[in-house]
């Protein structure tokens, strides 16, 4: 059976009722999306990844800034350190080079 030989259908649906366009505005306007809901949706969609990029963000600066302290106070304490030492090899060898007093 071919598509030229096809019998149609008894009834073919028609559109026969008559639409008012003045119906189909106030239509439009109800059916609006409430804009503040909207916005609260995605802020609280959007609210976990922010914090999640805020805590990120926090702990690169942290991490940065513990780095830099750290260089500074690690070399500030290798330089005492390096005093601390030299004094107490020079107190030591001091103290072998005096005689001791007899009681």
């Amino acid at each position: 059976m071919n598509s030229s030989t096809r019998q149609l259908p008894r009834f073919i649906p028609t559109l026969t009722e008559v639409v008012d366009p003045a119906s189909l505005n106030s239509t439009a306007r109800q059916t609006k999306p409430d804009v503040d809901a909207l916005i609260d949706r995605v802020q609280q969609q959007v609210q976990p990844i922010f914090e999640r990029r805020l805590q990120e963000e926090f702990e690169r600066m942290v991490r940065h800034q513990v780095s830099k302290q750290w260089s500074d106070i690690s070399a500030k304490l290798k330089f005492e350190m390096e005093l601390f030492v030299r004094q107490a090899v020079i107190d030591a060898l001091g103290s072998q080079n005096t005689p001791e007093r007899t009681k």
